[in-house]
């Protein structure tokens, strides 16, 4: 529930849901180095990520990793881990270190052959991302289109909303061409999914702030 939550982009409720199912598995799990602690810490870090708490995250994450590696029995990978202490890096401006985390989650879906795996077809985005802020900008680009690409068999996934405003940032703020990135930053509206998502209002406002610069614009 806690996933679901979090996708609909009702962050409170979800961390409400992890926290209730970390209050229980402490009640019936004593074995505090179990997988399933490294997973709640894992979606608790996302979402202190989502509210912009980059500590709290950056907190709770490690805290997942550590867990993670202190037990031999996990039944899944790591790479959610990587590629949040990944964002987290980018938000930090250490871009360096967020690259070599997504290299890590990479290399766990390379070598196991997850490439039909949703992370498989964003991680191309995040990394782009990066390159973006670096100032590389050909190679963001190619890294967004990448990734874009990898989600031709679900056109409205939700995913899809950061890929296309990614695109029409670059259109905005490096090629100039406003009303290409109007379009995406459009598209990136209609996949999300509900209004009141906290997406939905910033793209919502990134749309108008740049209908209202094309017409400064055309006025000229």
């Amino acid at each position: 529930m806690g996933m679901t939550c979090h996708r609909l982009g009702n962050y409170k409720l979800a961390l409400k849901c992890y926290r209730l199912a970390f209050y229980i598995l402490h009640i019936y799990q004593n074995n505090k180095t179990h997988e399933n602690y490294s997973r709640i810490y894992t979606n608790i870090g996302r979402i202190y990520l989502e509210y912009g708490q980059v500590n709290d995250a950056l907190k709770f994450c490690s805290k997942a990793r550590d867990i993670y590696f202190s037990n031999k029995d996990n039944t899944f990978f790591p790479i959610l881990i990587y590629i949040n202490l990944g964002l987290i890096e980018c938000k930090l401006k250490n871009y360096y270190e967020s690259l070599d985390y997504f290299g890590k989650a990479w290399e766990y879906l390379f070598n196991e052959n997850l490439h039909y795996h949703l992370f498989y077809r964003i991680l191309y985005n995040y990394i782009g991302f990066v390159y973006f802020k670096l100032g590389q900008i050909q190679i963001a680009i190619k890294y967004y289109l990448k990734s874009l690409s990898l989600f031709n068999n679900i056109k409205n996934h939700s995913d899809l909303a950061v890929i296309y405003q990614n695109i029409g940032s670059i259109y905005e703020q490096e090629k100039k061409t406003y009303p290409i990135a109007l379009k995406f930053y459009k598209r990136a509206l209609e996949v999300v999914p509900n209004n009141k998502h906290p997406n939905y209002i910033f793209y919502k406002s990134m749309i108008v702030t740049l209908e209202k610069k094309l017409k400064r614009k055309m006025s000229i």
